[in-house]
């Protein structure tokens, strides 16, 4: 029998006790997001952490480095081509993602042909240590680059002057890398007598988003050098690729010019990103 004191529940009743129902889940959520929105919080300022010890870390080894350098290779009367060339392999197998060789390694390399005293043993020891950083660093772009190669032949370009299309080919769209088409012509430095010894050529890279955009292309000039590495010595691009063309073998007869075209994310520790660029990364990946 119901009971007479009891008053039915009317819409209001019934809008509390669902309000009461979803009060938890509403706090649930509400909890969720606030937690997801610490944890990309926590995200940014890992990301901003990591640029920051990065460049502190590159600080402290410059700083730790220079003395050194100075030391064992401005300094006079320290040491002979033999001590000079293996302090040299230590710095460059060691440090050379951190640290620009190519005066120490062109400096050391004159010498070689100078010193009277000087044997070819020598001469390739210093080729074969500029080979060996090029082919490592090579090895760590590999997988998200896009890598052409051309051989230069020193007959060839000391008789005409000109190798027209030395590299001339595609890179299509690969790990975040938009497609362009790669053109690479070489001349004979006037300053240059003798292309065995000095090994040094003038270049003049096209570079355009595809084979027919003519109008789109950029010309770049440049001199390489057997003591040119991807990972220091680059270009970079209007999109924040970048682009490297070096010396990776050799020989009596010429030498194997390989063009690197890679993410600018993947440049050494020396090349520090722009403050715009980190603000751009932030925003690409969402963690601001």
């Amino acid at each position: 029998m119901p009971d007479p004191e009891k008053k039915p529940r009317d819409h209001w009743d019934k809008l509390q006790i669902l309000i009461a129902g979803l009060m938890p889940l509403a706090l649930f959520g509400l909890g969720a997001i606030g937690n997801r929105a610490l944890q990309e919080d926590q995200r940014r300022r890992a990301y901003v952490e990591l640029l920051s010890r990065r460049e502190e870390a590159e600080s402290n080894l410059r700083k730790d480095m220079f003395g050194k350098v100075i030391e064992q290779f401005i300094g006079t009367g320290k040491g002979d081509l033999d001590t000079r060339i293996l302090n040299l392999e230590l710095l460059a197998y060691n440090f050379h993602e951190s640290i620009d060789l190519e005066p120490l390694l062109r400096q050391v390399y004159v010498q070689a042909w100078s010193d009277s005293r000087a044997t070819t043993q020598q001469r390739k020891r210093l080729q074969k240590l500029a080979q060996d950083i090029s082919a490592r660093e090579i090895d760590a772009l590999r997988e998200s680059s896009c890598i052409k190669e051309g051989y230069l032949d020193f007959d060839t370009l000391q008789r005409e002057n000109v190798a027209l299309k030395v590299i001339q080919d595609n890179c299509g769209p690969h790990g975040g890398l938009h497609g362009k088409w790669f053109r690479v012509d070489a001349m004979t430095n006037p300053e240059v007598t003798d292309l065995r010894r000095q090994t040094e050529v003038d270049v003049v890279l096209s570079v355009r988003p595809n084979e027919k955009a003519l109008n789109e292309e950029k010309r770049l000039s440049f001199t390489v050098s057997p003591f040119d590495f991807p990972m220091i010595d680059n270009v970079r691009l209007e999109d924040r690729s970048r682009v490297s063309l070096i010396m990776s073998r050799v020989d009596d007869g010429g030498v194997m010019l390989t063009l690197v075209y890679f993410p600018g994310s993947r440049t050494s520790l020396k090349d520090k990103p722009f403050h715009d660029e980190v603000l751009r990364t932030l925003d690409e990946s969402g963690i601001r």
